[in-house]
């Protein structure tokens, strides 16, 4: 069902300091780039209401999410359009996979439900962009880490990666931090106790990268998709 958008934001502002009706002017030209690119058949002639639906459901979770942060459940929005985008995109997907599931399409009917190829460009445009934003805020406190902890960890990142092409996301984020992941290839610990450190530094480190805020705000996002 759709909700009276007027009478929604109001509520949504009367509860929170975030300008919601602000957020949702600003979801309103991606919902319709959402509806218009996908080209659904069962869309067709109801545009304005699928746009508004996914508009309203992404507002929806993004409330939600804030009321989690002042509860102290979740950490605080660092980059609100890019999760907005994810969001709404997702819940767009949703829709079309449901609307395929229960529509009856004639097996003569030369119209097939698909995914526009200039939409997928642009997701995965959007969940680049969010993905280097997480691994520069990732790279920035991982600088931070006790020098062994690090040390640990550097070795683990680099030997699972290849260094033969231009630098990856990741690789560019610690290249930000002054750090060059290349020259940890190759240093794995080679007698029994080094690498029984090493595994248990490693661990540290990663349990340590677990309570970072952007890892949680990166775990909370994931459960909207």
């Amino acid at each position: 069902m759709i909700m009276v958008p007027g009478c929604r934001i109001a509520e949504y502002n009367e509860q929170s300091d975030t300008n919601w009706q602000e957020i949702y002017i600003m979801l309103q030209p991606i919902a319709k780039n959402i509806v218009y690119r996908y080209k659904a058949p069962t869309w067709l002639g109801q545009e304005n209401d699928i746009a508004e639906d996914i508009t309203q459901e992404t507002v929806r979770k993004l409330f939600e999410y804030e009321q989690k942060v002042k509860r102290g459940e979740s950490v605080p929005i660092h980059s609100l359009l890019p999760m907005m985008r994810v969001i709404a995109y997702n819940y767009g997907k949703d829709v079309l996979r449901h609307d395929k599931r229960v529509a009856h399409i004639d097996e003569n009917d030369a119209v097939t439900f698909y995914f526009h190829d200039d939409i997928d460009v642009e997701e995965c445009a959007t969940e680049n962009a969010y993905n280097e934003m997480l691994f520069s805020e990732l790279a920035r406190e991982i600088a931070k880490f006790p020098p062994k902890q690090k040390h640990a960890l550097l070795i683990d990142l680099a030997a699972h990666m290849s260094f033969e092409q231009l630098p990856t996301p990741l690789q560019k984020a610690f290249l930000d931090v002054d750090i060059q992941l290349k020259i940890y290839q190759d240093m794995l610990p080679v007698t029994s106790a080094g690498h029984n450190r090493y595994t248990s530094l490693l661990a540290h480190a990663y349990k340590r990268i677990s309570t970072l805020p952007c890892a949680l705000h990166y775990r909370e996002q994931a459960d909207y998709e």
